[in-house]
C-alpha cells in the first residue's frame, strides 16, 4: 500500500515538474513571439486599415475561442500518468493549445492598441487571462489524485 502510495507521488511530481516546464518553454516562445508579431502588424496593411485590423481580431477571437475550448476539454486525468508517451503527449497538447492562446492575445494586444490606442487595462487583462489558463492546466493536473 505504501509502495503505491509512493509511486503516486513520484508520478505526480514528475506530471508537476513537466508540466512547468512546458509553462516556462510555452511562455519564452510567447515573449520570442512579441516582436516579429508586431513588427508585421506595424508593417502590413492592418496598420493603416482599421477595418481590416477588426476583421483579423474577429479571425484571431476564434482562434482563441477555439484554443481554449480544447484546452478546457482536455483532461490529465484521463491519461495514462505512469506511461511517458501519453504524458508527453497530453503536455504536447495542452502547450499546444496555450501557445495558441497566448499568440491570440498578442495579437489582440497589437491589433486593440492599432484600432483604439494604448491601454494598460487590456493588457492586464489579457496577461490575467492567460495566468488563468495556466492555473486551470496547474489544476487539472492535481484532480488526478
Amino acid at each position: 500500500m505504501q509502495v503505491e502510495k509512493n509511486n503516486a507521488v513520484n508520478t505526480l511530481n514528475k506530471l508537476i515538474k513537466e508540466n512547468l516546464l512546458k509553462n516556462v518553454v510555452v511562455l519564452l516562445l510567447l515573449i520570442l513571439s512579441i516582436i516579429p508579431i508586431k513588427t508585421f502588424v506595424n508593417g502590413s496593411v492592418l496598420a493603416s486599415n482599421f477595418t481590416l485590423a477588426g476583421s483579423v481580431l474577429a479571425a484571431v477571437s476564434t482562434i482563441a475561442v477555439i484554443a481554449c475550448f480544447g484546452n478546457f476539454a482536455f483532461t490529465y486525468e484521463k491519461i495514462s500518468a505512469k506511461n511517458k508517451y501519453a504524458r508527453l503527449l497530453a503536455h504536447f497538447t495542452t502547450g499546444t493549445f496555450m501557445f495558441l492562446i497566448g499568440i491570440s492575445m498578442i495579437f489582440t494586444s497589437i491589433l486593440l492598441s492599432l484600432i483604439m490606442g494604448y491601454f494598460i487595462l487590456v493588457d492586464i487583462t489579457l496577461i490575467l487571462l492567460y495566468l488563468a489558463n495556466v492555473g486551470y492546466d496547474f489544476w487539472d493536473i492535481f484532480r488526478v489524485l
